[in-house]
């Protein structure tokens, strides 16, 4: 964020020095919060939803940030919930490693065990690392990874993935070239405040999926509610995370959920902002 005296890494070395200062405080925040995955359930209310889409259920995780505070077992025990959850389909919003591209690797076994079709774009540290590197990784597992492309999942129900907004070069309507007639557009972008470009040039999607913010990580009480009904705040939050930060937003008729992500960075304390799987059910929007 521009103009902040402290960097968000500093806000959070404050935070854990102060919030945090008594050791059961710190111990949760430092150990019980970040592994306390919580199932979030969300309806998605979409005008027109074709019959048939009526009752499709949709599981996402984010920003898994394999690394010194997240390991492939992390992911494993994320990927058995989602399982037993049942989804049609799974989506993974980027930011599957933290420093290294061979960090990806321990993508592969526990992405192997998905029972249900899963569809996945790259985050802004799968490019500062190697974006060729942590593909190469994801092909080895059943997932379809998207990159300014889509595909139609379900009879009449697309899902489109753009390239990382941060590093990349997202390219929604090419993400979105053969679209069936009449189909319901789902888009995957790993940056939540891309959703105003896509409002902007009124491309045909229903739903933006992302992830990014991680919520905020350590977010405060607050008197007020923000833009996602929350009484907190996230007082640091990333580039091109800070509009959607957290839940569901709407506006018109299009709509962006931001997940808050499995992994931590940069500091491994989450408080008040549980890492989270989020299983949407799809509905259709009463007229």
């Amino acid at each position: 964020m521009k103009n902040l005296l402290l960097s968000r890494r500093r806000f959070l070395q404050l935070t854990g020095g102060l919030a945090f200062s008594g050791v059961g405080g710190f111990s949760y925040a430092r150990s019980l919060e970040p592994n306390w995955v919580e199932v979030v359930e969300q309806t998605l209310a979409i005008p027109r939803l074709p019959e048939h889409l009526i009752g499709i259920r949709i599981a996402q995780i984010s920003d898994v940030h394999l690394g010194e505070y997240t390991g492939p077992e992390k992911l494993l025990d994320a990927v058995l919930r989602i399982n037993r959850l049942a989804p049609d389909l799974v989506f993974l919003t980027g930011d599957y490693v933290t420093r290294s591209a061979g960090q990806a690797s321990g993508l592969v076994e526990p992405l192997r065990a998905l029972t249900a079709p899963a569809y996945a774009i790259l985050g802004n540290h799968d490019l500062w690392t190697d974006r060729a590197d942590v593909a190469s990784f994801l092909a080895q597992t059943p997932v379809r990874l998207l990159v300014n492309r889509g595909e139609e999942a379900l009879p009449g129900l697309f899902v489109a993935g753009v390239d990382d907004l941060w590093s990349g070069r997202p390219d929604v309507r090419a993400s979105l070239d053969g679209v069936p007639a009449g189909a319901v557009s789902l888009l995957l972008v790993h940056e939540p405040d891309y959703f105003d470009q896509v409002v902007r040039i009124d491309v045909p999607v229903a739903v933006q999926f992302s992830g990014h913010s991680h919520g905020g990580q350590v977010r405060i009480p607050s008197a007020t509610p923000d833009g996602a009904g929350l009484w907190s705040r996230a007082p640091i939050l990333p580039r091109y995370g800070e509009r959607y930060p957290i839940g569901l937003y709407r506006v018109g008729q299009r709509q962006v959920y931001t997940n808050r992500g499995l992994g931590l960075w940069p500091l491994p304390y989450r408080f008040n902002c549980r890492p989270e799987i989020t299983l949407f059910r799809l509905a259709r929007e009463e007229e």
